[in-house]
């Protein structure tokens, strides 16, 4: 192996060995950003909506089909709507809530309502649908509109807008670029000599050796060790004489 490969070895383990020790720096900032975009989501989570549709079967062309269904948000059927189910909303309001497709290219129309309340989707998908129906008739007299299937509400009917945690994960990753980035700045203002190698980067020197470092422990175990040899070589001496 060459010289090369050593010294990046060699850094690669200082680095691990640097975020192993400062993990608690890591975790300390993961715990702070996870918890706070835990609690930014649960203020900003959005209001669960639901949606149901009612279908139509309109027997005509395609060219009255895409003519109808423009009219089903016109004025004429929001404010009926509005005045059957006493709604406290403006019809450009009731409009934005209401969404008609036709069936691939079918005489099938589907006109699909969105509300915070599932049952109440439902009434307005089906008052629209019949309003519409009445209107078509007295205004533009076409009565060729039939409700197949009105809109019903499903049992435990999940929302189309469910809650994510996205923001919550995006907080714990972030935590850990922010904690680790930090571990290493920490580092780079430490100015302490911890190695032959930092000694000899800061010197530009070979070191030729190192003293073992002692603890206070085993510093004072030696001092006794030798204070008791020192007893005995005295009582020994005692003893000849």
């Amino acid at each position: 192996m060459d010289s090369h490969s050593s010294n990046k070895e060699i850094e690669i383990g200082k680095i691990i060995k640097l975020l192993l020790k400062k993990s608690w720096i890591i975790v300390l900032f993961v715990i702070f950003t996870t918890g706070a975009s835990a609690i930014y989501n649960n203020f900003t989570k959005p209001t669960p909506l639901y949606q149901t549709s009612a279908s139509l079967l309109i027997q005509d062309s395609a060219n009255i089909i895409n003519t109808l269904q423009v009219f089903v948000k016109e004025p004429p059927v929001m404010e009926a709507v509005i005045e059957e189910l006493e709604l406290e909303r403006s019809m450009e309001s009731l409009a934005s809530q209401i969404n008609v497709e036709t069936v691939q290219d079918s005489q099938i129309v589907k006109i699909y309502a969105v509300d915070p309340d599932p049952y109440r989707s439902a009434e307005i998908a089906n008052t629209t649908a019949k309003v519409f129906k009445e209107q078509v008739v007295s205004t533009l007299n076409f009565n060729s509109i039939e409700i197949l299937y009105p809109a019903v509400v499903k049992e435990n009917q999940p929302p189309i807008n469910p809650e994510s945690n996205r923001l919550i994960k995006i907080g714990m990753v972030l935590g850990v670029i922010i904690g680790i980035g930090f571990v290493f700045l920490l580092d780079s203002l430490d100015n302490k000599i911890r190695s032959e190698r930092d000694i000899e980067n800061l010197l530009e020197v070979p070191v030729l050796g190192t003293v073992s470092k002692y603890k206070k422990k085993t510093l004072g175990a030696n001092k006794e060790k030798k204070a008791e040899a020192y007893m005995r070589g005295d009582i020994g001496e005692s003893k000849i004489s």
